[in-house]
This record gives C-alpha cells, sequence and structure tokens, in this order.
C-alpha cells in the first residue's frame, strides 16, 4: 500500500513516456527508495514494457559483473532469444559462463541487448552496492539510452563518490525523491494495518517513533500485530518498547550493512571524549567524503556533534559497536588509537585510557606511559584511576622483571583500598634491596593503609632510612600511626610529641608531628591548649590549597575541633574542599564541617554534610578513626534519632576495628536506652573496656562515660554511676576544653543532692558562657533554672528563658527533662523529625522547585538516591507526590 505517492507516480509515469534515459531514485533509507522502483515496474510492466531486475548488495561487490548477471540471466531460454543479435547471444552466454573475461565486447553486447528487446525498463536497487565492472556498464548505457526505447531506473545516494556514480547521477537529472510520511500518512497507514477504531494517540505515537519513514513503520506496525495491540490509547506504553527495538535493529542492520557507517561507529566509539573529526577519519581508514556520508547516514539520531566538534554517539549507538566487534576486534581498535593519540602529541593519561582496553601491552614504552599518566592522575587527585593504569601496567610485567618492584609500590602509594595497598606493598618489599630504596616505598604507605596489620608494621620497623632528615620522620609517623591501638601508645606518643622541635623542618616532621599529635589526644595524655598549639603549627605550614586527603586534612581539624576550636579550622576547610577536590578529600571536609556544626550544639546542620561524607566514603577504606561512620553516628546521637542510628549500623563494614566496633557498641546502646536501658549499659560498659584497653581515654573523642553513668542511675546503681562519672570528669579536666568539662559536670550533678548540684551546675554555667557549644550551655542553664524553681524563682526565669535563647539559636527547638535528670533537645513536633538528615535536605529542594536531576547535582549524588529519598519521605509525611511537599512543610 503506496500511501501520499501520487505526484511520485506522476514523475514516474511522466519518466516512462521519455525517449529513453535515467530516473534517479534518491532520498534516506527507510523512506521508501525501493517502493518506488517497484512502483516504477509495475507501470512499465502496464505499458507492456520488459522489465528487468537487479539489486546490489555490499556482500557481492566483489562478484565481478554480478548485477549485469542479475539483469540478464532471466533471458536464457526466453523464446525470443533466437532472434537477438549475435553480439547480444554472445552476452547471454558469456554472462551463464564462469567469467566475462572481454569487458568492453560485453558492454556492447548489453547495450545491443537492451536496445533489441525494447522497450524496456532496467531496474537496479541500491547501485551503490554493484560492483565495479557492473557499475561501469551501467554508467556506461546510462551516457547513451537518448533517443532509444530502454529506461534505466536506480536508487542512488545523494551524494555519489564513485566516478560510476556520478556518471549515472549526472545522465538522471532531478528523478524523484522519497520522503517520509506526514502524520496523517502515518495515520492511514496505521488504520489499515490495525483497523479503523485505532486511537488518534496511538497512530501519532507510530508516527513520532518512526518519524514517518515507511520501512520503520510498516516493521513496527508488523511487531504490534504479532503483539496483539488493537491501537488503543492504553497500548502507546508497550508500542513504545516495540518502537525502541525497530529503532535498534535499524542501527544495527545500518551499521552491519554500510562499511562506512561501521568503521565511522566504531573510531568514535573507540576515541570516546577524543572524537575529533580528523582523528575519526584517521582511525577509521576514511576520505571526507567517505566520513561525511557515512555521518549523514546515521543522523542527529545516533551521532551527534557537541559544542567542540567532537562527534558523540549516542548509548544506542555504543551498544551496537560493543555486540557487532570481537574482544579481539576491540583491543586492536584502542591499540590503533593509542598510537595515533601519540602521534598526534596527546599527554599520556590520555594515551593510558586506550592501553586500559588492549590485550597485551607493546614494550617497556606502553608501561612507561600507564606509569606517566598514573602520577598525573595522582597529581590532579584522582587515585582510583592512578591505581587503575598502574594495575593494567602490572599485568604485563613479569615476576622476574627488575621493574615489578618499583611498580608495586607506586601501585600501592596510589591504591584507594588500604587492604589491597598492603598486599602490593607487602609483595613488592621482598624484592627491593635493603636500605633507602625500601626505606622510600615504605615512607610511601598511605597512613590509611599503616594501621592494616603486623607485615604492614614489620615492613615499616625494618625499614632503615639512613639519614635522611625527611625520610626518617615519615617512617616513624607510620610506626606510630600503625600501634595507635596498641596500650601505652598514647602516653608515649605525647612525650615524643613534647621532644620535636618548635617548627617542624619540612612535610615529614609535619606528619611525624601530626600522627604523635593525634595518637597524645586519643589517650587525653595532652591538654585542649597543647594540642591546639600544635595543631596551629602545623595549619601554618600547611596552606589549604595544596592539601589533599592526607595526614594534615585527617588529623589537624579533627584535634582542633576536639580541643573547642571549629574557628580555627572552618576557612581551611572551606579552601580544601574547592572545586577540584578529589572525592576523598570532600569526604574528610564534609566530616569536619560536621563536626565543627556539632561542636556548636548544631546538630541539625551537621546532618547534611554527615549524611553526604557516609555515602561517599568507601567502607574498605576507612581509616582507624572511621570518621565517616563515627561522625555521622554522633548526629544520630545528638539528634536522637532512631532512623539515622540504623542507616548507620546498616552501612557499618564488616570489619573488628576498634573504631567501627565503638560506633556499632554506641549506637546499639542509644537504640536500647528507652526501652532495655539494663542491655544499654552492658552496650556501652562494653564500648569502654575495648577503649581503654587501647588507651583511648579522651572524652571529647568517644564519650561513653555520661552516658554509660546516667543509665546506671536509672537501673538504681548508685555506686558504679558515681564511680563512671568521676572518671567522666577526671578524664574531662584533664583534657579541659570548657564543653567537656561542662558536660561532666552536669552528669555529676545528676547524681548529687540538691545543694551540691547547684554548685556543680553554677559551675558548668559560667565554663560554657561564651563557649562554641551553645546546645550544652542551654542545657546546662535550664538544668540549673529546673534546681532554683522554689529557692530563687527570678534567677530561675532567667536561666529558662537564656536556655530557650540558646537552643533555639542553634536549631535545637525546645528543651525537655529526660528521665535521667537532665536537659535535652525535644523530639521535633513536625512530621519531619521522622526524615533522616538526607530526606530533610530533598525533601527542602525538591519544594523549592528543583528537578531530581538538579538535587542530584547539588548534592553529589545519583538521582537513583534522590529517588529513594523521595520515596522514603513521602510514606513518612503520609503525602502523595511532590505537589503536597511544599505545603506540608511550609505548615509544620
Amino acid at each position: 500500500m503506496l500511501v501520499e505517492r501520487e505526484t511520485h507516480e506522476t514523475a514516474l509515469s511522466g519518466a516512462l513516456r521519455t525517449d529513453g534515459g535515467v530516473v534517479a531514485v534518491r532520498g534516506e533509507a527507510g523512506t521508501g527508495r525501493s517502493a518506488l522502483l517497484r512502483l516504477l515496474g509495475r507501470l512499465a510492466a502496464g505499458r507492456g514494457a520488459r522489465v528487468l531486475r537487479a539489486a546490489g548488495a555490499p556482500a557481492e561487490r566483489d562478484f565481478p559483473f554480478g548485477v549485469v548477471r542479475q539483469l540478464v540471466l532471466p533471458l536464457l531460454g526466453d523464446p525470443g532469444e533466437a532472434e537477438l543479435p549475435p553480439i547480444a547471444a554472445k552476452l547471454l552466454r558469456s554472462a551463464a559462463g564462469p567469467g566475462c573475461d572481454d569487458a568492453v565486447r560485453l558492454l556492447h553486447g548489453l547495450h545491443v541487448l537492451l536496445l533489441a528487446l525494447e522497450p524496456v525498463v532496467v531496474l537496479v536497487d541500491d547501485v551503490r552496492w554493484a560492483d565495479e565492472p557492473s557499475l561501469r556498464a551501467l554508467a556506461f548505457l546510462a551516457g547513451r539510452l537518448r533517443g532509444t526505447r530502454v529506461l534505466l531506473g536506480v536508487v542512488l545516494p545523494d551524494a555519489p563518490r564513485a566516478p560510476a556514480l556520478q556518471d549515472i547521477a549526472r545522465a538522471a537529472g532531478s528523478g524523484v525523491r522519497a520522503q517520509p510520511l506526514s502524520p496523517d500518512g502515518t495515520r492511514r497507514v496505521a488504520l489499515a494495518r490495525i483497523g479503523a477504531g485505532a486511537d488518534a494517540a496511538f497512530t501519532a505515537a507510530c508516527h513520532e517513533l518512526t518519524g514517518g519513514r515507511p520501512k520503520d513503520l510498516d516493521e513496527l506496525l508488523s511487531r504490534a500485530f504479532a503483539h496483539r495491540l488493537t491501537g488503543r490509547a492504553a497500548d502507546c506504553v508497550p508500542l513504545r518498547q516495540l518502537g525502541a527495538a525497530v529503532h535498534r535493529d535499524r542501527l544495527r542492520q545500518l551499521v552491519r550493512r554500510e562499511p562506512e557507517v561501521e568503521a565511522l561507529a566504531r573510531a568514535v566509539v573507540t576515541l570516546g571524549r577524543h572524537a575529533e573529526p580528523e582523528l575519526v577519519a584517521r582511525l577509521a581508514g576514511l576520505d571526507a567524503a567517505a566520513c561525511a556520508e557515512a555521518r549523514s547516514l546515521l543522523g542527529d539520531a545516533w551521532l551527534s556533534t557537541a559544542v567542540d566538534g567532537r562527534l558523540v554517539p549516542e548509548p544506542a549507538l555504543v551498544r551496537v559497536v560493543e555486540e557487532t566487534r570481537s574482544a579481539a576486534g576491540a583491543a586492536e581498535a584502542h591499540r590503533a588509537a593509542a598510537a595515533l593519540l601519540t602521534a598526534q602529541g596527546f599527554p599520556p593519561e590520555h594515551v593510558a585510557a586506550q592501553l586500559l582496553s588492549v590485550d597485551t601491552l607493546r614494550g617497556r614504552e606502553d608501561v612507561v606511559t600507564l606509569r606517566t599518566a598514573a602520577v598525573a592522575a595522582q597529581r590532579r587527585g584522582a587515585p582510583d584511576l592512578a591505581a587503575r593504569y598502574l594495575r593494567r601496567a602490572l599485568l604485563d610485567v613479569l615476576p622476574g622483571d627488575p621493574g615489578r618492584a618499583r611498580l608495586l609500590t607506586e601501585l600501592a602509594a596510589a591504591e584507594p583500598d588500604p587492604r589491597a595497598a598492603v598486599r602490593y606493598l607487602v609483595q613488592a618489599a621482598p624484592l627491593l634491596p635493603a636500605g633507602r630504596e625500601r626505606a622510600e616505598a615504605v615512607a610511601r604507605i598511605p597512613l590509611t593503609a599503616a594501621a592494616r596489620g603486623p607485615l604492614v608494621t614489620e615492613l615499616v620497623r625494618t625499614a632503615t632510612g639512613a639519614d635522611d632528615p625527611d625520610l626518617v620522620p615519615r617512617l616513624e609517623a607510620r610506626d606510630w600511626f600503625a600501634a595507635l591501638e596498641e596500650p601505652g601508645r598514647p602516653a608515649a606518643a605525647a612525650n615524643r610529641l613534647r621532644e620535636l622541635p618548635e617548627h617542624p623542618a619540612g612535610p615529614g616532621e609535619r606528619e611525624l608531628r601530626a600522627v604523635l599529635l593525634l595518637a597524645a589526644t586519643l589517650g587525653g595524655r595532652v591538654t585542649a591548649a597543647e594540642a591546639a598549639r600544635h595543631a596551629g603549627v602545623l595549619l601554618d605550614h600547611e596552606p589549604a590549597r595544596t592539601v589533599r586527603a592526607g595526614t594534615a586534612l585527617r588529623i589537624v581539624p579533627l584535634v582542633l575541633i576536639a580541643a573547642g576550636r571549629p574557628d580555627a579550622v572552618a576557612p581551611w576547610l572551606a579552601a580544601a574542599g574547592g572545586p577540584r577536590a578529589t572525592t576523598a578529600t570532600r569526604v574528610l571536609v564534609d566530616v569536619h564541617q560536621a563536626l565543627a556544626l556539632l561542636s556548636r550544639g548544631r546538630f541539625a546542620e551537621a546532618g547534611e554534610p554527615a549524611e553526604r561524607a557516609f555515602r561517599a566514603a568507601e567502607p574498605g577504606g576507612y581509616d582507624v578513626l572511621a570518621l565517616p561512620a563515627t561522625t555521622l553516628a554522633l548526629v544520630a546521637d545528638s539528634a536522637r534519632s532512631r532512623d539515622l542510628a540504623r542507616q548507620v549500623l546498616d552501612g557499618l563494614p564488616d570489619a573488628d576495628d576498634l573504631a567501627v566496633f565503638a560506633v556499632r557498641r554506641g549506637l546499639q546502646g542509644m537504640l536500647a536506652a528507652r526501652e532495655d536501658p539494663d542491655a544499654a549499659l552492658a552496650q556501652f560498659l562494653d564500648r569502654g573496656r575495648s577503649l581503654d584497653r587501647a588507651g583511648w581515654h579522651n572524652p571529647a573523642i568517644y564519650a561513653w562515660r555520661g552516658s554509660a553513668a546516667l543509665l546506671a542511675r536509672r537501673l538504681g546503681r548508685t555506686g558504679q554511676a558515681r564511680q563512671l562519672a568521676e572518671e567522666h570528669h577526671r578524664h574531662s579536666l584533664a583534657w579541659g576544653a570548657p564543653a567537656i568539662v561542662g558536660r561532666s559536670l552536669r552528669v555529676q550533678a545528676a547524681l548529687a543532692g540538691r545543694r551540691r548540684a547547684v554548685e556543680l551546675l553554677r559551675e558548668a554555667v559560667e565554663l560554657l558562657d561564651g563557649a562554641p557549644d551553645e546546645l550544652e550551655a542551654a542545657k546546662a542553664c535550664a538544668d540549673l533554672g529546673t534546681c532554683l524553681r522554689e529557692a530563687e524563682p527570678d534567677a530561675a526565669r532567667r536561666l529558662l528563658a537564656r536556655a530557650r535563647e540558646l537552643a533555639e539559636s542553634c536549631g535545637a527547638g525546645r528543651l525537655v527533662a529526660r528521665e535521667d535528670g537532665t536537659f535535652g533537645h525535644a523530639e521535633l513536633s513536625r512530621p519531619t523529625a521522622e526524615l533522616t538528615a538526607g530526606e530533610a535536605t530533598v525533601a527542602r529542594l525538591a519544594a523549592g522547585g528543583r528537578t531530581n536531576t538538579e538535587i542530584a547535582g547539588e548534592l553529589s549524588i545519583s538521582r537513583r538516591a534522590v529517588e529513594k529519598h523521595l520515596t522514603s519521605l513521602y510514606r513518612k509525611l503520609k503525602i502523595d507526590g511532590r505537589a503536597q511537599l511544599a505545603s506540608v512543610l511550609n505548615a509544620h
């Protein structure tokens, strides 16, 4: 059924009335060019003309005179064969034989044959795929048909490149052009195939999916019929799925059938972000005209052009290329691309991206390229990529190769997974000569890997750095970090820290000072003031713009925040977390920003960066402190969020690290405190025993004794409660930060009689006045105000008013008395209290009109994560969707 082809039929009928010539049918693939050629044949047969048919095919291009044979072989045995001129009869006999050797005689014979058969119409579909001898024969005929009763009809490309095709095109003139169907034409075809009851939405979808191309429309409707679609509006969803399959199949057929398209597509996919037109043409082995034709055949639907001129393949084209080439072919293509980029002077990292996909490296040059690329990747903050380059290089470096040890040490330094880094280093160490070279390799171990087992500890302690003033302290730093959990080390670290000169001499000594400071801080073996002084020295020598996820960023902010100096690190963190920061750096910046907010009592604000860090961090890459999990656990505890606590527990790695154990026991105790205080106390005590064994006594880092003391009081264990409270106060005084001491005074007051409680709380209020932790100050004021209600009502009112003011200032809401005798912030009364910090942030952005994509970009999470947050918060808020979100949030 031909629709909207009336003008074409008129033009073809007119061509049949002329005295010989050539009719060209042009148009895009799938628009019905072959159908128009068949229409010309039917019209010719209706006028009594003999019709000869042939078609070119890519697989038959190497078969000489294959198209000519298709045209003339049907004439063998024809009753009129005996009346043919001798040269024409000879052509027939030659065509039936094994070959046609005399091309000139054959061309003349073909001409004479057609003249003898006139009127005759010769139809050749896809003439561009005809073999070269047949093309020359057709071009020979095309220029000699005027004034005869022989018409040649061919399907021609818009811009033929072969000389013979150009001759045929010149002889043809304008011809006819196949066009896609209009929406109304598509509707008529769909109604004829599906039935008159087809819905308008269904036929409109047919046109949208096929672009009106008759060939695609026919295939789509055939599949729709096979799937029993009846044309209802409800059938549009399955119809679109069928349309996507038709689209893919058309692309697959195009790539397999058109060698130039296949070569271009493979080159574009192989080059990736380097798919500049000139490079694509070189890799594909195509000239400019062939590239232009291939790009035209693919069209913008499958191959678009970026603003900078690069060719960008659609995902469907990438999949088809990957499906249609073998693994060996893909490897060879990437090898050729690497050679091309090298010849064009591209940086090693660009070349290395291609070498990642080859099956075998060729020589030491490829290994050098990968190693150089790894250095560049690390410098720009991409350790994951650097490790990939080095792992690929390692595959082709044999065990006996002298360079294998160095490659392993480089990989250990780049590897983001501490456990993998340890494995590489353990392999490398025996291959390195003892002395400086081994010491340099060990000094490159990231601190995250330094605490991963006795093998690394042994390597650190046996490596000697000679008298190198930078190498020796680096080795010592790793030795101390590897032993952070050993009893007695915090005290020894404090002594060693005091032995260091006032100002660090170089990077190695700064690293050693930071590790010693961490160990001493964990044990509470230095005061907050002393720790802050050492941290300040490190800050002065470590510009924030040069900071990566290394020792300074891991330790210095933590120490200053624990010392009650969050303001000192705020500008430094802001600079370190700039737009070029790596993922690991951003995780640490988010962790410390959350901790800084917590130290000011702003737990609601701390939730967002803490959750972001927890999501982005790799649990396998946690160091000995497990900072992302520890920080989010502190937020959960401060906010009394049971949902957030369970989220952290679910995301903890299956590891026996002390920090992970402490987080797990602390959260399990928090969750059990309300219903089962006895079990909760057991969890806290178990946590405390493990921390005490390691010598980690500082309540500014792990504050468990205060909670345990209050739980023991609830259970009537007064003696145990007082002992825990006194120990908590003693360690708090040793550290000396106001917020920590004030909190310990509040715990003691909860266990004391009224007069002693008032004394302790007055001391706490005075100590916390002006301190960064406004929430702790608010709780102290509320506790004291409650104690003074009967004895000093005016003072009590002032204190309670001050408590409300401070609590509101830091976003904690209303303070309420708890069962343990202290004050704390109340559960938020609005429905959003049930939301996690991440859900609350997504809710706020969605209510403000942001799309899922925009929210994902702003929060550096996936769209899938945004969708999961929205689904969860809709359920918690008992609403149906985004339309109700703004009103619910505003109402509360």
